[in-house]
């Protein structure tokens, strides 16, 4: 299956720019695997929604629908803004996205701060509600690197420490909690680097320990440590063929987990190993490129790793 069209640009929420728009890819054909709703990183500061077009290109050319959406950022925004307009860009997306191609599974993820979105429309479902959504419409979810405590910028906003690890009504985490029926059917795939934002990987792992003493199973979660990348520097490596081989790892979990659950677990195991050493073979060659792209236009991510550097300097 071919790529054949991208649609830029298109309005999912009226008055407040480009911020209100998203990016659609479409497969050839009149139906597709699954439909991927996916959110930039960037520290809810900066990014957008073209960053990853090569992995999205990539997806859309095995079978996957993406729509990547834009939201509201800092300095201008406040929370829960960018939450409440990424469970409009979902809404949106069922909603139109179906009168140009056919699908029946549908996944939320994000990449950082996009992570953290797509953990925040997951874990606290009035997000999504709001928008006449039920949360379990939602087949499964792509969490890279996202932080479930409360996000370092929403601690900035508060004028607090971003460095600090604070557990309340906006982190993602905080809604694990009584007995709230689950989705036995949801699947979820969670990243993070050996070389993360200090206490990424250790709060992620929490994450999934908490997630499993609330009705979570553990054959419903694919955790994956990238071995040599600081914070998400594995996203926009490509190997010597020129493919993306993190676009691969997500197509293995959404084909093996989301479009083929039966007895698959074992195989998408196995697929996304061999895209993570993939990964590995292409590492050293972009991943200062990575860095440069991800602190563009986010001084607070750019500050963390400047901290951790020197960190290392010192040691």
């Amino acid at each position: 299956m071919n790529f054949v069209k991208v649609m830029k640009d298109l309005v999912y929420q009226e008055n407040i720019g480009n911020a209100g728009t998203l990016d659609v890819y479409l497969p050839e054909g009149e139906k597709c695997d699954a439909l991927l709703i996916f959110f930039h990183g960037g520290g809810l500061e900066g990014g957008d929604k073209a960053d990853n077009k090569g992995i999205y290109e990539e997806l859309t050319s095995k079978g996957i629908a993406v729509a990547s959406a834009n939201y509201r950022m800092y300095p201008t925004a406040k929370y829960p803004q960018y939450i409440e307009d990424a469970a409009k860009a979902v809404a949106w997306g069922l909603t139109h996205i179906s009168e140009w191609i056919h699908y029946e599974r549908v996944l939320i993820g994000g990449i950082s701060a996009g992570a953290y979105l797509s953990m925040m429309l997951h874990f606290q479902p009035l997000f999504l509600k709001e928008n006449n959504i039920e949360e379990e419409r939602i087949d499964g979810y792509i969490f890279d690197a996202g932080q479930p405590t409360v996000h370092y910028n929403v601690l900035k906003e508060r004028g607090k420490d971003p460095n600090s690890v604070r557990v309340d009504e906006a982190a993602p985490i905080y809604y694990l909690e009584g007995e709230r029926v689950r989705a036995k059917k949801q699947y979820f795939l969670i990243m993070v680097s050996d070389n993360d934002i200090p206490g990424r990987r250790e709060q992620n792992e929490l994450l999934i320990q908490t997630m499993k003493t609330h009705q979570y199973e553990g054959t419903q979660i694919d955790y994956y440590v990238m071995k040599g990348y600081t914070h998400a520097g594995y996203v926009d490596v490509k190997d010597a063929s020129g493919s993306y081989p993190y676009a691969e790892m997500l197509y293995e979990f959404i084909k093996n987990r989301i479009i083929e659950t039966e007895g698959s677990q074992q195989k998408t195991k196995e697929a996304l190993l061999s895209s993570e050493n993939n990964l590995r073979l292409a590492n050293n060659k972009a991943e200062d490129l990575s860095i440069k792209k991800l602190t563009k236009d986010a001084p607070t991510v750019k500050a963390m790793f400047d901290d951790l550097e020197s960190g290392d300097d010192s040691e």
